[in-house]
């Protein structure tokens, strides 16, 4: 966070002196309009698109790991351009002036596309991240799938998914419920002070909504959180004669990431699977008894 500062924050005030500078060389050089519109107005455009970058920086936090690469393609951007000048002017027998605001055109010019190198540099970076942690995520959810169709109770089953939910998902505590005869009871929680009575509400609202499709912040949820800020989904999974209800809270953010609830729902496909295996055992069981 503090180098992201740091560097937004020298990216702003680069921009804000090459603009002054590019309007004192207008005062200095008064020129034709043609000549400003097509010499000095640009690069006053290139110092506010440096200021905006340096903004956007310093107060995005998706920047923290990467604002030192993007200031890297800038100042070798920067440099670069400059030494094309230098090499482009150095028989040239201008005063030394000119050829000092040219130069620093040129290194406007290169900061600017080294800034936009940078940006689109890590723009791939966070990608192949987000397609690195989904693939990873995936991989250890599966495994959890395997583990789930083995289970041979509720209670494993149930356990499992509060599990999934808060080491795989990045959740901050999960409830796990079976609604049967139109009676509801909590398998497994991690969340404090549960209310039965809020979990009823939101077993209705997931009633009426399609199994396997998550709900996010339905009617009643923010109470399951104890109106704490943050955001909690819930899903219906289908098992047998019974309803399953998996609910998984995130405290103090604005939205789960889409990642993590496509891979609740893979999550609920497996309990679903698991939970009809608990049941055709119990069946297979009570028969075998019966005989």
């Amino acid at each position: 966070m503090e180098y992201r500062s740091v560097i937004g924050g020298g990216l702003v005030v680069c921009g804000v002196l090459l603009g002054t500078l590019q309007a004192l060389q207008y005062v200095r050089f008064p020129e034709t309009a043609a000549v400003v519109l097509l010499n000095t107005v640009p690069f006053i455009f290139v110092a506010a698109a440096i200021v905006y970058t340096g903004v956007t920086i310093a107060i995005r936090e998706e920047y923290d790991e990467y604002a030192t690469l993007i200031v890297s393609w800038a100042v070798g951007g920067a440099v670069g351009f400059v030494a094309v000048f230098t090499l482009l002017t150095g028989t040239s027998t201008q005063d030394g002036l000119t050829l000092l605001l040219g130069a620093v055109d040129a290194g406007s010019a290169g900061m600017l596309a080294g800034l936009l190198v940078g940006l689109y540099d890590t723009q791939n970076r966070q990608t192949l991240a987000t397609v690195e942690q989904f693939a990873q995520k995936l991989e250890t959810l599966n495994n959890y799938g395997k583990v789930l169709n083995q289970s041979t109770g509720i209670e494993s089953v149930s356990a499992l998914c509060i599990e999934v939910v808060e080491f795989v998902l990045d959740g901050s505590g999960a409830t796990f419920v079976i609604a049967e005869n139109d009676e509801a009871y909590i398998v497994d929680t991690t969340l404090p002070d549960i209310d039965t009575g809020d979990l009823e509400r939101a077993k209705r609202e997931l009633h009426e909504t399609e199994a396997l499709n998550t709900v996010i912040d339905g009617a009643g949820f923010d109470k399951i959180r104890n109106e704490q800020p943050g955001e909690t989904i819930a899903i219906r999974i289908p098992a047998g004669d019974a309803t399953a209800v998996l609910v998984a809270v995130y405290y103090d953010i604005d939205d789960v990431d889409e990642t993590n609830i496509d891979l609740f729902e893979i999550l609920a496909a497996h309990v679903s699977t698991a939970l009809s295996t608990v049941d055709t055992q119990r069946l297979q069981t009570e028969f075998m008894e019966s005989i």
